[in-house]
This record gives C-alpha cells, sequence and structure tokens, in this order.
C-alpha cells in the first residue's frame, strides 16, 4: 500500500523528471481530491462563499442567492497552482493549468427569480507515483534478479453539470435548488519497464466511467440593522444529498501488430459488471457580518461524508476515507464602492484563512491542509465586468511514516461579465 501513498525512494533527479505533470499525491485515493471554490470573491478570503452575497456578478455557492439576480451574469474561471511535494528523502515539483467553472445567471423574474446554469469539478485526479525495485525471474538456464521501474500516473474527476432555481420569498429570505448531473472518467495508466533486454515492457490502462444525479438546496437569511443603523447579518446554508453514480471500469492495453498499435481490451466492462457508488452526503453553513457596505466579516464550515464512500477500490484502501470538515475566515474590504478617485480607491480586497482536516486517515494520521488567501477585484461598472484574482499559499500532509508534505502554491483567475457589457456596445 505504501506505493500508492507516497513518492516512493527514488533519486530526487529521477522523481523530478517524472513527476513533473502531477498535482497531488493524496489524489490516488478515492475518487480524487474534492474541490471546494464555487464563488469568485468567497475564492479570495479561503471560502466557499454560502453567506456572501454580490449582486455584481454571478456565484455558484448558494443556489438561494439566485433569487436576488437582477442582470445576466456569466463568469469562467481558471487557475494556474504549483505543487511541491517530499517525503523526506525525495522532493518533486509540478505546475498544472486547469479550468475551474463556467456559469449563467439569468433573472426570470428580476430580483424574484434567477436561473442558473454551470459546470464545474467535484473531484480532481492527477498524480503519477514511481517506484524502483527488482524482481526474481527466469531466464534461460536460470534465476535472475531483474531491477524496474513501476510508474502510475491517473487523471480525471467527477465533474458537474447544475441547473437550478434561486426564489426571493421576501425581502429577508431566499430559497433555491438545483439538481444537477456528475459524470466523469478517471484513467489510470501503468507500466513496468524492466532494466533487461529479455523482458518487454507491461503497459495498461484502467479506465471507470462515473455517472449519476445530484440534488442540492439554499437558503439564505439577510438581517439588517442588528448593532447598528448600517450593518447587516447573512446567513447562508447549503445541503447536497448523497448520490448514487453508476460506475463502469476496463482495462485495456495497446500491442503493437507489424506496424500499427491496436488497442486490446484485457477486461470489458461486462466482466468488472456495474458497480454502484455512492457520492457522500455534503453540507455548508456560513455567517457573515457587514459593519457596513465597505466591509465584510464571514465564517464557515464545510462537511462531506466521505466515510460512506464505496466504489471499485479494495476494502482496506476505503478505509482511510473519513469524513471532512472544513473551517474558513475571510475578509472584504470594498473600497471601490467608496468612490473615491485613485488606483488603490479602484479595487477590492480580501484576504482569508481555512483549515481542513481532510477525508483522508492513513495509519491513524488525517491528511489535513492549511490554506492561506488574499484576493483582488478589479470592477469595471462601466463595461459591466470585473476581474478577480485570487493568491493562495498553503500545506498539506505530514513526512511522518514515509507520507508526502505538500506546499501549494496558487493563483485563481475569474472573468465574470454582465448584460451591461453588450448593452453598452449597441448604444455606442
Amino acid at each position: 500500500m505504501i506505493l500508492v501513498l507516497m513518492v516512493l525512494h527514488t533519486t530526487t533527479a529521477h522523481a523530478q523528471e517524472n513527476l513533473v505533470r502531477s498535482a497531488s499525491v493524496y489524489s490516488v485515493l478515492g475518487l480524487g481530491m474534492p474541490q471546494d471554490y464555487l464563488s469568485i470573491h468567497g475564492t479570495g478570503m479561503s471560502l466557499i462563499g454560502v453567506a456572501t452575497p454580490d449582486r455584481t456578478k454571478g456565484t455558484l455557492a448558494n443556489p438561494a442567492m439566485w433569487g436576488s439576480t437582477y442582470l445576466t451574469h456569466m463568469t469562467v474561471s481558471g487557475n494556474v497552482t504549483t505543487f511541491a511535494a517530499s517525503d523526506g528523502v525525495t522532493d518533486a515539483s509540478s505546475t498544472l493549468v486547469g479550468f475551474d467553472r463556467f456559469q449563467a445567471q439569468i433573472p426570470l423574474i428580476r430580483e424574484r427569480l434567477g436561473l442558473s446554469a454551470g459546470l464545474y469539478r467535484s473531484t480532481d485526479v492527477r498524480y503519477t507515483l514511481i517506484e524502483d525495485s527488482n524482481i526474481v525471474l527466469p531466464t534461460a538456464d536460470s534465476l535472475s534478479v531483474v531491477d524496474y521501474t513501476s510508474a502510475v500516473s491517473g487523471t480525471g474527476g467527477i465533474n458537474r453539470l447544475e441547473v437550478g432555481l434561486g426564489l426571493r420569498l421576501n425581502n429577508h429570505i431566499f430559497i433555491g435548488y438545483a439538481p444537477s448531473m456528475k459524470f466523469g472518467i478517471i484513467d489510470e495508466d501503468n507500466q513496468i519497464l524492466f532494466n533487461s533486454s529479455l523482458y518487454s515492457p507491461v503497459r495498461y490502462n484502467q479506465r471507470t466511467r462515473y455517472r449519476g444525479i445530484a440534488h442540492r438546496f439554499g437558503t439564505m437569511i439577510t438581517l439588517p440593522r442588528v448593532f447598528s443603523s448600517r450593518d447587516q447579518l447573512v446567513f447562508g446554508a447549503t445541503a447536497t444529498l448523497s448520490s448514487d453514480l453508476s460506475a463502469h471500469r476496463k482495462i485495456n492495453t495497446r500491442i503493437l501488430t507489424g506496424q500499427i498499435l491496436n488497442d486490446l481490451e484485457l477486461v470489458p466492462e461486462d466482466e468488472f459488471g456495474k458497480q454502484n457508488v455512492t457520492y457522500p452526503f455534503e453540507t455548508t453553513l456560513g455567517l457573515s457580518y457587514f459593519p457596513t457596505q465597505y466591509t465584510l466579516f464571514s465564517a464557515e464550515v464545510h462537511f462531506q461524508q466521505w466515510s460512506q464512500l464505496n466504489s471499485f477500490e479494495s476494502e482496506e484502501q476505503l478505509s482511510f476515507m473519513k469524513d471532512r470538515v472544513r473551517l474558513g475566515f475571510g475578509f472584504e474590504y470594498d473600497a471601490f464602492s467608496r468612490g473615491n478617485e485613485g488606483l488603490f480607491n479602484s479595487l477590492i480586497y480580501r484576504a482569508g484563512f481555512s483549515y481542513d482536516n481532510g477525508h483522508l486517515s492513513i495509519e491513524g494520521t488525517d491528511i489535513d491542509t492549511m490554506l492561506f488567501s488574499v484576493g483582488l477585484g478589479i470592477p469595471s461598472p462601466s463595461m459591466g465586468s470585473s476581474l478577480d484574482l485570487s493568491f493562495d499559499f498553503g500545506l498539506r500532509g505530514t513526512e511522518d511514516d514515509g507520507l508526502v508534505r505538500e506546499r501549494i502554491f496558487g493563483l485563481r483567475a475569474s472573468l465574470s461579465f454582465s448584460e451591461l457589457m453588450f448593452l453598452q456596445r449597441r448604444v455606442n
């Protein structure tokens, strides 16, 4: 089991060369690493953002917020993330560029009923694991010790295509509902290279397809003038019910026939059989306080019941799964809305911290994550758009007991634009 939990003790140069396309080594277990970032401005505060409403841009954080939609918004975001991993003996680093989400948010009845359609990722799988070892194999007239290198790499994850509605019941209470289709493919490529011309390389691919339906609910309550005539308290909550994913797995290899490389199915899907994978229940609770319309303090707790996961994996691997709790605290200062002149007065500033106890526990050790975030909002009201940037620094895992400690450096960029952008063009 150590093979799938750590970057094994190859030389440092070897590990760096082979791990250049890897992200978190811990995504080898279960369905990958959970992805939480659903709000443009929440990201810069290390929050999911269930209690941080912002009418100037769309959000996927809480379906209830769609009930306050005034303008049509479209949002697209991506990230660049660098991982630096170490197990105390081997060091490796990698940089990945990825897509976060796309969303369109439309008012069906302005500030009363809103529609959202979004595509985003729920889990992410990206890893490469290397092991140098040896094995006793027969030759023509004896047994020989043969050195070999085995490499396992995985890519993919679970995506979510979601369409939902948000409704404002009155001036202070909002509710929302969003059904979604969860789907994805997780590929695991395996290869064994022998340090002897007597033995051919071994290569095969394990592919698992997932598909299912999920249901997400949200609510938001706003309480103005709690401690003063200008402040506001906002409570937000979401819950996604556990869902059954239909999973199908097969194993393929490629063989050279003449000069043509052909696919060969080693184990077809019907031999593995259909597996029902339970994707866990999750919920998020958030509380935000606005002392003024320019300042925000927010806290939230996120829970996922990963201990209930079942899949094709062995009981040993599933025993590493545990319930996950993530705590986040964030701050925002909106200098732009004050209307003062100057570059620094035309921006929105954000910062936050989160602690995640992790969805994995290996030999009694939680694979936890501490993350610090800062964010910058650059609005363009005349164009009806905004650019939001966030910078993350985090630590995940530990080097104790031969495990891997990861340093995470991330840059996320989100571009949001509204119908005002197109109205402006028509006027011109």
